[in-house]
């Protein structure tokens, strides 16, 4: 079940967290800033998995994603901390949890864009699955990660929304 993060989701979230990836500060990584919405995924009965979805930050509203779609960057919503325990991966929770976070930025009628470390790690290749293509490649300072980190840009694949501007700049 996919449900909004709550507060008292934020203690057994860091406990996944640890398994899978430890930035510098964790509780505020998780919360994180600019956040339009945050869901967790229960498997039997228990927290398995987060995502969250922001608004493109200033400083990290890369030229890339717009142009990509051809749509302002205000029009963005930045799918992020997306994170499921190992002991229920490849179960279908992440992409439960990413189609909740699509449907959610539809329905405000923003474009799904996202940045992934260019690690060689599976991440990419699942966002790949997914219908993202590559916009580009940015480079990170070190931050919560502790070093610099190269990241790939990556956009949703799928048809723009209706009433969006189409990469022409008709409007579908």
């Amino acid at each position: 079940m996919v449900r909004p993060r709550a507060e008292q989701d934020i203690r057994p979230l860091l406990a996944i967290l640890r398994a899978v990836h430890w930035p510098n500060d964790p509780a505020r990584w998780l919360v994180g800033t600019g956040t339009l919405g945050a869901w967790v995924v229960h498997r039997e009965g228990a927290l398995a998995g987060h995502v969250a979805l922001t608004a493109a930050a200033a400083g990290r509203a890369w030229p890339e994603w717009h142009q990509a779609l051809g749509v302002a960057p205000e029009r963005l919503a930045v799918l992020r901390r997306l994170f499921v325990h190992p002991d229920v991966r490849r179960g279908g929770l992440a992409t439960r949890l990413v189609a909740h976070a699509e449907r959610e930025a539809a329905a405000r009628g923003l474009h799904p864009v996202l940045d992934v470390a260019a690690d060689g790690s599976d991440a990419a290749a699942f966002w790949e699955r997914r219908g993202y293509r590559r916009a580009g490649e940015a480079r990170l300072p070190a931050g919560d990660e502790g070093r610099a980190l190269r990241v790939l840009l990556l956009v949703s694949g799928r048809a723009p929304y209706p009433g969006s501007p189409a990469p022409s700049g008709q409007t579908l």
